[in-house]
């Protein structure tokens, strides 16, 4: 049995930090194709250039469109991406997995540049791929993670508060799926078991949240950046993204999978974080643990009842999806059948509902 934990080269994160030279000081690289949505490059896209310049790098193109992360965009940005030896991928978790698609594609260096911390991909070497109609169609492994992570907190400050609630929910998750995945044995995305710091890191992403979660949302809701928000900020991104990448990942995240195959296109956070009550069920963890969950998640609004998620005759289906071969259900401790995991999905909802 073999542990393995990997992580991005550099992370930096701070007010200001995209247009300061010494953000980008790991690259070794001097053209950069810049990719983003066209809001998030709107906010960003002089700031990092400015410092993507100031560190000698030129920007060769930017693509202010990226709005889907499929086997078909990745491709397309990679023809436009010819000759760039480094990649900026700025934006939410579609944006930032486009560019870990692009990179690997081109074999350049990778930045990825999070507007908002929704997701905790900004970190990870694995990008998740959707087909057209919003459903889940595979991953893109890059060879390594990213060589420079920058989070300007500001920028993070100044967007809606409702996506770090979504990052919230995926960092909420990571705990209890790094520890299906210890007692299973199973390997992570590292490529082997869960070391102890990953472990670690995927419990202290969930106190974070536990512990200043209100604080935070508080503070954003101001475009206010806080001691607290630097450390939601972390959790969500570097913390949760490490400890899921190199623990493992379980039940949770493919509830999340079995939802997009459903059909519903709600926040990969709020899916996920229904997810990690469902899996707290399958477990038969002790109630205090689940009751503190569903507590979290309702004082935080991390997710919601199956109706309002537009899942209430869903459920099935939704089962079917999160039980697939293809899923990280196979990473729990015990096997759990579509009958087990509709029946999770049907108990967490009245959890929330009560």
């Amino acid at each position: 049995m073999v542990r393995r934990l990997i992580a991005p080269a550099a992370y930096v994160q701070g007010r200001d930090v995209l247009d300061d030279p010494a953000t980008y000081a790991p690259l070794t690289g001097s053209r950069a194709f810049v990719l983003g949505g066209e809001t998030a490059l709107s906010n960003a896209e002089a700031a990092v250039t400015n410092g993507l310049e100031r560190a000698g790098l030129s920007v060769t193109a930017v693509e202010s469109n990226v709005d889907a992360c499929t086997f078909e965009s990745i491709d397309s940005l990679s023809r436009t991406a010819d000759g760039a030896d480094v990649v900026v991928a700025v934006g939410g978790g579609v944006a930032i997995d486009t560019g870990k698609g692009v990179a690997e594609a081109v074999g350049s260096e990778l930045v990825t540049v999070p507007t908002v911390a929704s997701t905790d991909a900004p970190c990870s070497a694995v990008a998740v791929v959707y087909d057209e109609s919003g459903g889940f169609d595979g991953y893109v492994h890059r060879e390594r993670n990213p060589e420079v992570v920058a989070v300007d907190t500001a920028v993070i400050a100044a967007a809606p508060e409702r996506f770090l609630r979504y990052g919230m929910g995926d960092a909420l998750a990571t705990r209890f799926e790094v520890e299906a995945a210890a007692r299973s044995g199973a390997d992570s995305h590292a490529g082997g078991t869960a070391t102890r710091a990953a472990r670690l890191l995927a419990a202290e992403s969930y106190r974070n949240v536990v512990e200043y979660g209100e604080t935070a949302l508080s503070a954003v809701s101001r475009n206010a950046v806080t001691e607290a928000v630097e450390i939601v900020v972390e959790a969500n991104t570097l913390l949760s993204g490490v400890g899921f990448e190199s623990g493992g990942l379980a039940a949770a995240h493919a509830f999340g999978k079995g939802f997009t195959r459903a059909g519903i296109s709600q926040p990969h956070g709020e899916l996920v974080a229904f997810g990690a009550i469902a899996q707290l069920l399958l477990e038969d963890r002790d109630q205090a643990t689940i009751s503190e969950v569903v507590d979290v998640c309702r004082r935080l609004a991390l997710t919601s009842p199956l109706e309002e998620l537009g899942a209430a005759d869903a459920v099935e289906t939704i089962a079917r999806g999160a039980c697939a071969d293809d899923t990280t259900m196979g990473n729990q401790p015990q096997a759990i059948t579509p009958a087990m995991a509709a029946d999770a999905l049907r108990t967490a909802d009245e959890l929330l509902r009560r």
